[in-house]
C-alpha cells in the first residue's frame, strides 16, 4: 500500500524544513535556547525521532538531501507532534560551515556514513581531516562527536583521522571504539546488522581544545 507522505513541494513550505545557507539564529527557530544537536544523514528518521522523544529538552537539527527521506520524516513529525526537530536540506560539507556558529553544537551524530567501498570512490567519503576539523570547530567545549559504522576498512580510516585531530579526545582510547552502545536508539540498518551477527564500530569523541583556523594559502603557492 502506498504511503501517505507529503509531496516535496509541500515539504518545502513546512515550518520544520529549512533550505538555508546562512546562520538562522537557532534560538529563534526553536523558540528557546536548549542544547543544540545535529544528525548528519538521517535516512528514514528512526534515530532522529527516537532521540527527539527521549530528549525533549534538546533541539535537534538533521541534515540530508534525500527527498524521500525528508518527506517521510516531515510526515512523521506532523503525525507525532514532535516540536524539537528541524530538517536542514543540503550537503553537510557545504552547508554546516554557514548555518552553525563555532562552538554552537552540543553533539553531532553520524550513523553509518556511506563507505564508498570501491577504492576509486574513497575520495567521496565524508570523514576526511578538513571535515572533522570543521565539525570540531562547531562543537562547544566538551561537546561530543558520535559515529557508527559497520564497515571495518572505513572504520580504520576514520579512527586514524579522528585520533589525529588534536582538538578531539577519544572516549575509548584502548581499542578506539566500543561494540555496543546503550544510550542511543538503534537505526533499522543497525538492527539488521546486529541480528546478522556483524560487528558495529561505535566511536565517541569529546571536544577538548580549540581548533586552529586553517592558514590561508597564497595564490602563488596554491596547487
Amino acid at each position: 500500500m502506498a504511503k501517505n507522505y507529503l509531496p516535496f513541494e509541500k515539504v518545502q513550505a513546512h515550518p520544520c524544513f529549512l533550505d538555508i545557507a546562512e546562520w538562522p539564529d537557532w534560538r529563534k527557530v526553536f523558540g528557546n535556547d536548549k542544547p543544540l544537536k545535529l544528525e548528519i544523514g538521517f535516512g528514514n528518521g528512526n534515530f532522529l525521532i527516537d532521540m527527539a522523544v527521549r530528549e525533549p529538552d534538546s533541539n535537534f537539527v538533521a541534515m540530508d538531501f534525500y527527498h524521500k527521506g525528508i518527506r517521510k520524516v516531515i510526515t512523521r513529525l506532523d503525525r507525532l507532534q514532535i516540536p524539537n526537530v528541524r530538517l536542514a536540506y543540503g550537503d553537510a560539507k557545504e552547508r554546516i560551515p554557514g548555518i552553525f556558529l563555532d562552538g554552537e553544537l552540543d553533539e553531532v551524530y553520524i550513523n553509518f556514513p556511506d563507505p564508498w567501498p570501491k577504492k576509486r570512490h574513497h575520495k567521496r567519503r565524508l570523514m576526511k581531516p578538513p571535515f572533522i576539523a570543521m565539525l570540531s570547530r562547531k562543537l562547544k567545549m566538551e561537546g561530543s562527536l558520535r559515529l557508527a559504522t559497520d564497515h571495518e576498512e572505513y572504520f580504520h580510516e576514520m579512527i586514524e583521522f579522528l585520533n589525529a585531530e588534536s582538538s578531539l579526545q577519544n572516549r575509548h582510547p584502548d581499542k578506539g571504539y566500543i561494540t555496543f552502545r546503550e544510550d542511543t536508539p538503534r537505526t533499522k540498518y543497525e538492527r539488521n546488522f546486529i541480528n546478522a551477527g556483524k560487528q558495529i564500530y561505535y566511536m565517541d569523541f569529546i571536544k577538548c581544545a580549540e581548533v586552529a583556523e586553517p592558514e590561508p594559502v597564497s595564490p602563488a603557492l596554491a596547487p
